[in-house]
């Protein structure tokens, strides 16, 4: 390794042994400002360019584990489709009513997919685990809401699971196969303010739209965690991941299980239709899940990524 302040050799160490005198002695320093380390006698590189300047370039317009992703997603779309990174959701949906400010839809989300003419088709989320924080899960359901209602799937991949190209390529697609997905109602004609859907079931239950089925009838009906994907916010997050093995490798090989199913597919729909929008319903369940999920992983029902 090269010394980062004279570049002579330094081991493993970012100083070398002179350098590492200089700073026992106050003279050198790691700048909190730029993250480097220099002469204390000198002015901070970074600080000095840019103080005369209000605006500067960032670094990289994606990180590091984004721009793996990226790769696997372009990888993973079909021929002449194309994936724009970094961008924003007033770049490709429209406000209908005449409001003044747009101020919702100046957020940006990390991955678009689009046709050979620029339609936009699916939209592709990073998930860490700064998404289960309450402030990001309260915008990511808002970019969930306005996404419904314009009728553009969101596929979600989390970092923790690393970048499974087999797993993305699969997402995508179903998720192409599934399109036109149904228009969910989240906002009236004159505000932002939510009202109860009144339209089919929330989507973000992407993965299983009825609309796929009716344009392929033989193909085999699937059925989303409606109670749970309202909950923890998506289809494809670790704690359904766990309960949708479950449901397919436990419930379904029983006539009880089945008829669990059945009931359960026959009455979460309407529960989370008129009450999935409500704090307190998934304050109600999220702690009886938790338990739940728990209780299956120590059986050996692992959370990693599944396709039903």
């Amino acid at each position: 390794m090269k010394c980062k302040v004279c570049g002579s050799e330094s081991g493993k160490y970012p100083l070398c042994r002179a350098c590492n005198l200089k700073k026992e002695q106050g003279k050198i320093i790691k700048c909190e400002k730029c993250n480097n380390w220099h002469y204390t006698s000198l002015p901070c590189p970074i600080v000095s360019s840019d103080e005369k300047f209000l605006y500067s370039l960032k670094n990289t317009l994606i990180s590091k584990s984004e721009q793996s992703f990226f790769e696997a997603i372009k990888a993973s779309v079909p021929e002449d489709y194309v994936v724009f990174p970094q961008i924003n959701l007033a770049a490709f949906i429209n406000r209908t009513d005449d409001a003044r400010f747009h101020n919702e839809l100046f957020r940006n989300i990390d991955f678009l997919i689009t046709d050979e003419k620029y339609q936009p088709k699916i939209i592709v989320e990073i998930n860490d685990q700064t998404h289960y924080n309450s402030d990001r899960k309260e915008r990511d359901e808002k970019v969930k809401n306005i996404c419904e209602e314009a009728g553009i799937p969101i596929i979600k991949l989390w970092t923790s699971y690393g970048v499974n190209t087999e797993y993305i390529k699969a997402q995508i697609e179903k998720q192409l196969n599934a399109l036109p997905i149904t228009r969910i109602h989240h906002f009236n004609n004159s505000s932002t303010s939510e009202t109860p859907p009144t339209e089919n079931i929330p989507s973000l239950i992407i993965n299983s739209q009825p609309s796929a089925e009716q344009r392929n009838p033989t193909q085999k009906k699937k059925s989303g965690c409606y109670v749970a994907t309202c909950v923890y916010g998506s289809y494809d997050c670790p704690q359904v991941w766990v309960l949708r093995r479950y449901r397919d490798t436990v419930l379904a090989k029983s006539w009880y299980g089945k008829a669990f199913i059945n009931l359960y597919y026959t009455v979460s729909p309407v529960l989370v239709n008129l009450f999935g929008n409500r704090c307190w319903f998934k304050n109600f369940f999220i702690n009886r899940l938790d338990i739940l999920v728990n209780k299956l992983q120590e059986r050996g029902f692992n959370n990693t990524p599944y396709i039903d």
